[in-house]
């Protein structure tokens, strides 16, 4: 068998106590003990390593399989977006056209108030919400 190459360093006074005792309670060499210590720490090197490789390949695998489905979504919300568009557009121009000629306003005036009040909706929070909608049944029964 060949002789295993020998590599010198120097530890603290209080690093070789620490090692002396844990190499006696384990009934092994301080040599042993510090060559394991070697091999733990350069495994967690190599263990460091191989995570960063497989987060790489997690990623792209996940880029892979997600792209096409990220774009069905995206196309599917314009596809919602649009419909609600043509819906708002619809029914504002319902509006205009049964209105009492008396209490129609122009369709641009139509338009800019029903855009402002969606606007406010969207930014109202969930109490606000609520109250808003209670108000607007008590105003409309």
């Amino acid at each position: 068998m060949a002789k295993s190459p020998i590599v010198s360093f120097a530890v603290s006074e209080k690093m070789k106590v620490e090692l002396d005792t844990i190499a006696a309670k384990r009934h092994i060499p301080v040599s042993e003990l510090i060559r394991d210590y070697i091999d733990k720490g350069m495994n967690i090197d190599k263990t460091v390593s191989d995570i960063d490789f497989i987060r790489r390949q997690i990623r792209e695998e996940l880029g892979v399989m997600l792209k096409p489905q990220i774009n069905r979504l995206a196309k599917l919300l314009m596809r919602i977006g649009i419909m609600s568009i043509s819906l708002c557009y619809f029914n504002s121009k319902l509006v205009h056209i049964f209105a009492p000629v008396r209490d129609r306003t122009s369709y641009e005036e139509l338009m800019a108030e029903c855009k402002h009040n969606a606007a406010a909706y969207l930014n109202m929070r969930d109490a606000t919400l609520d109250a808003a909608f209670r108000e607007f049944d008590e105003n409309n029964s």
